[in-house]
């Protein structure tokens, strides 16, 4: 399997106006389905930094290959560790799911801050290069000192999947379903760029998203009628 930035933009091109789609939506019908309707148009854009990182590969510019993978690792490293459970806390109705969505929220913050800050600091801590059709990051943790990396993504998949996974409305269980499976198989097979592949699937899998609220605009309209 070969990734580009062709690959890459075109997921782009497809999650940014599902994204749009989605947040249009939940506007209209469930406005606490807004920050998880907004994930397809983050993973767009974090797709569409993933191909300028490619471009700059190609390209040898080393100024858009830095400033581009700043922005890819944002989302990868900071932003999806408190915007996957904290989305998740307000479409949940239980208060004991709720809760545990909200302190894994603030986990999130604290870990990606930890996990992120440093490669603003020191921009030796990340050096992306292609690997088989692929983008590792190469990345220094601030963790790697103390834990094993696995430690660390383990630490992260709980977080973000967690509440996906515990979630009470189905629909949810099965999108966080589908990311583990996403996560084992990059896991597996792409271990040597597991952050960018993870991200790539994880991406194509939000357009279930739009699905999801799809649905609860045909139920809201049900509702009314």
């Amino acid at each position: 399997m070969c990734f580009s930035a062709e690959a890459s933009f075109t997921a782009s091109a497809l999650l940014i106006p599902t994204g749009l789609y989605c947040l249009r939506t939940a506007l209209s019908k469930a406005r606490m389905y807004l920050p998880f309707a907004g994930i397809p148009l983050v993973f767009g854009i974090q797709q569409a930094l993933e191909g300028l990182v490619w471009i700059g590969t190609n390209s040898d510019s080393k100024n858009l290959v830095q400033v581009s993978s700043l922005g890819f690792l944002f989302f990868s490293h900071c932003f999806w560790l408190f915007w996957l459970p904290l989305s998740v806390s307000l479409i949940e109705q239980d208060a004991g799911i709720k809760k545990i969505c909200r302190f894994a929220g603030v986990i999130g913050v604290i870990f990606g801050t930890l996990l992120y800050i440093p490669f603003l600091l020191n921009e030796q801590w990340f050096s992306p290069i292609t690997r088989y059709g692929s983008v590792d990051y190469q990345t220094i943790l601030i963790f790697d000192a103390f834990m094993p990396r696995n430690m660390s993504r383990f630490i992260y998949a709980c977080i973000t999947l967690i509440p996906l996974l515990i979630a009470s409305e189905v629909k949810l269980k099965v999108f966080g379903g589908l990311l583990v499976c996403s996560l084992l198989f990059s896991y597996i097979v792409f271990e040597y760029a597991f952050v960018s592949v993870w991200c790539f699937w994880a991406a194509l899998l939000s357009l279930y998203i739009g699905y999801i609220i799809y649905c609860l605009s045909k139920r809201e309209m049900k509702s009314v009628l």
